[in-house]
Formats: structure tokens, sequence, C-alpha cells
């Protein structure tokens, strides 16, 4: 693997009818504890997968066991930390190479709720037209207390709409549809912290985008600094996405420039706050 070391789960990589439908992607860097309770989890999902987990460089190489209950995983670890684009990107060519049609996306830490994959699953096999499905998720802190729900738009114009002010999904919560992102080309690096929000976007000009209305994950939302600290390069980033996506004719797109900047000049912990009170 050009991109740094790798190591290969003992397995031989499965191929034909071996191989199921779903490869979870995990990036992680600096984050074992949060990779080891996920994995537990997934250790105990009945539904068939694999699982590819990409080690950015950690100081501290990162462990994985290759299975996690009945589903094997593939630990990569990249010889230096480039970005979570770049871990991405190495693990889907991993994905691409070994021909699973569908890639669920986790973070670290991050749990799927019961169902998430069948559910996900049984829609991209009725909407054949559709490359990305994404689901509401159950927000929590650090030490797991809920804080919010995130109820994102399931109407596809909505989608489309929200997205001229913010990703219309949550990253963490998606499949994709291995077929359709060949097409698209991977994560880019232009946008440092919101390579899900580009590709988000560059996905809805080809394909259907959807959500299911239903709360199948569980998502922290870090109040310990982390977020925080990347809240303002998120901004920025994000706005760098909306000048690049920029519709003249299309009054959202305006809007949303507007409520980006605006944004900026908003506290971390207020948003946290208002959402707490707001989408609980």
């Amino acid at each position: 693997m050009s991109q740094g070391e790798s190591r290969a789960p003992s397995a031989t990589p499965p191929s034909g009818r071996d191989r199921p439908e779903i490869c979870v992607l995990i990036p992680v860097f600096r984050d074992q504890d949060g990779l080891t309770e996920t994995l537990r989890i997934l250790a105990e999902e009945p539904h068939p997968l694999d699982i590819v987990v990409v080690d950015d460089g950690s100081p501290e190489p990162i462990r994985a066991d290759d299975m996690a209950g009945p589903h094997r995983v593939t630990l990569h670890r990249l010889a230096r930390n480039q970005g979570i684009e770049h871990a991405l990107n190495a693990g889907i060519e991993t994905i691409f190479d070994r021909g699973y049609p569908f890639i669920s996306r986790l973070d670290c830490g991050d749990i799927p709720l019961p169902g998430r994959f069948e559910k996900q699953l049984a829609f991209m096999h009725a909407n054949p037209d559709v490359g990305i499905v994404g689901t509401w998720a159950r927000c929590v802190n650090d030490d797991g207390e809920y804080l919010f729900t995130l109820r994102f738009p399931s109407d596809e114009a909505e989608m489309r709409r929200k997205q001229r002010y913010v990703p219309a999904m949550l990253h963490p919560t998606i499949m994709i549809r291995a077929a359709a992102l060949r097409e698209v080309g991977l994560y880019s690096d232009r946008y440092k912290t919101a390579e899900d929000y580009d590709l988000f976007l560059r996905m809805a000009r080809k394909f259907r985008i959807a959500n299911i209305p239903e709360v199948l994950t569980q998502y922290i939302v870090s109040e310990t600094g982390t977020t925080a600290a990347k809240r303002k390069r998120n901004l920025r980033a994000r706005l760098r996405v909306q000048r690049d996506n920029f519709g003249a004719t299309d009054p959202h797109a305006y809007l949303g420039l507007a409520r980006t900047v605006g944004f900026m000049a908003i506290p971390f912990d207020w948003i946290t706050a208002v959402k707490k009170k707001v989408w609980r």
C-alpha cells in the first residue's frame, strides 16, 4: 500500500459468496478506546459485514483483532498523519479492490443502533438511483449522556435546499453505493474538515440522496475541546465548499453563505446549549 504500512487480517480476503454486501469503514487517530468500543458493539451486530479500520498515523499504533465477533477486520496503518480524507480514501481503495457493493461509515466511539444496516441496505436495493443514504442520530456527550437528536430532512427537494446551508446528512450515519462513489470520485483534500460536505454535494449532482427518518446511529458530540477547537476551521472549509458550488440564481446560495459567516461569531457552547433545548 503506497500511503503507508498496512496489516491485513489472517483470514483470506473475502470474495464471491464469502463477501458480505456491506463493509464498514472506520478512520481512527489516537482514539484506541473509541475504536475498541465501536468494534465491541459491531461484534454483536447480527447482519453480515466486514470492517476496514484505517489508523491515520497515530503516534502509538492502533490495535484491532482480526475479527470482531463473526466479522472480519482489516487494519491499515498509514505511515504518517495526513488527515481524515486520506485515511478514508486509503480504506475505500481496499473496499473497491475487494468488490464490496456498499460502504457504511462510522467514527470511533459511534454506535450503529439495532436495524441500521438492514434498513439502509433494504433502502438501497429498493432505490437503485440513490447514491448515498443517511439516518437520524441520537447525540451524546463524551460520557454517553443524551444531548439531543439530529433529525435531517428525508424529502429530497428539502435535502437539496438544506445543502445550500449545511450538510443534509451526518457523515457517520451514511451508507454509500460503491459504484456511485467510483463515478463521483473519492474524498477531496481541498476542504479540510468539510470533505463530507463536498462529497455530498458532488454525489447529489449525479445521484439521488436520501435519509431514513429514524434514529439509527448514536453519535458523540465532544464537549471537551476537539469539536469546539475544529469548529471555526470547519466553518471556513464549509464557506469554501459553498463558494465553489455557488449558484448565482439560487437565493439559498446567498443565504447559506451569510449563515456560515454569521455562525463564525457564535461561541460553540452557545450552539450546543440551544440544540439541547430545541432538538430534544
